[in-house]
């Protein structure tokens, strides 16, 4: 057998955590560093300093943050692999440009503090990665006490939400853990229905048919995802954000997926209604998976 017959050994799987240096930091590098020693990854600790200001001041910012940075890094548990990376620029610009430049599999931040007026025109860091970012995110909003146990995937039985499944899935997320896949659909024509002062055993009729149709087309959808386990699988109609939203203070999941549509240009400036609204009251910690690069 010669050396090009022998199989190339796996690459380790690289996260990468974003920290402000401060104490809010705690759960995503907490949860990271969970998720970096159950699979044995690289963990890259990315500090960004902000380059919008006079050198002088960027130098004298980078060695202040550098000891602390490091302070944090020794502060984890032992891990295969952790790397503190110092990086000048915008954060958002900063995670997009190390993300893709060591081809990480995972983003990780912690939820964003809210600076009203910033962030009613160009978003907080995170909605920004999203819009901008085509890699998986992790947003930790929970202490990192132990390995996901219960998933909640949100579907809307599009190949974003595939996608997204299939990271979970990838990233080691769903061993060991109860997956329940959720499938909020609107009945189609209820509108003209109440207009035309249709009977209700007609109406009723028409909801019966269209659930029995979205739940045929869920399990279709997760047949086709080739998942390791089968998961358990729910269908509601409703307004999928309400309905999602509900479940979730059902269900109590640790961990919310997601997939974001593969809107472009003007659309993409801001993240769909559904995700936005779910990563704004979400309680849980939650894995948004955006589209795929343009090849």
């Amino acid at each position: 057998m010669t050396g090009t017959d022998l199989a190339k050994p796996a690459r380790r799987r690289r996260l990468l955590a974003a920290t402000d240096l401060s104490a809010r930091s705690d759960r995503a590098l907490g949860r990271a560093a969970l998720l970096a020693q159950a699979s044995g990854a690289e963990l890259i600790l990315l500090h960004a300093v902000n380059d919008d200001q006079p050198r002088s001041l960027i130098a004298a910012e980078r060695r202040e943050a550098l000891p602390v940075l490091q302070a944090q890094a020794a502060a984890l548990p032992p891990l295969a692999a952790c790397r503190p990376v110092l990086e000048d620029g915008d954060p958002f610009e900063a995670i997009l440009r190390i993300a893709e430049a060591e081809a990480v599999d995972l983003l990780i931040l912690g939820a964003p503090r809210r600076r009203l007026l910033r962030d009613i025109f160009i978003g907080t860091t995170m909605e920004r990665v999203l819009r901008h970012g085509h890699r998986p995110l992790l947003v930790v909003r929970a202490p990192p006490a132990a390995p996901y146990r219960h998933l909640l995937a949100a579907v809307d039985l599009s190949a974003h939400a595939a996608r997204a499944l299939r990271a979970a899935v990838d990233l080691g997320l769903t061993e060991g853990a109860e997956l329940t896949v959720l499938h909020a659909f609107e009945t189609p024509g209820m509108s003209a229905m109440a207009m035309a002062d249709v009977p209700e055993d007609a109406v009723a009729a028409h909801r019966s048919a269209a659930a029995r149709e979205a739940a045929a087309a869920l399990e279709s959808f997760v047949d086709g995802l080739g998942l390791p386990r089968r998961p358990e699988t729910c269908v509601v109609a409703g307004r999928p954000a309400t309905v999602i939203k509900e479940w979730a203070d059902r269900l109590r999941p640790d961990l919310l997926v997601l997939g974001t549509s593969g809107a472009t240009g003007l659309r993409r400036a801001v993240l769909g209604s559904v995700a936005a609204e779910l990563l704004a009251e979400a309680t849980c910690d939650a894995l948004v998976v955006p589209p795929e690069a343009p090849a």
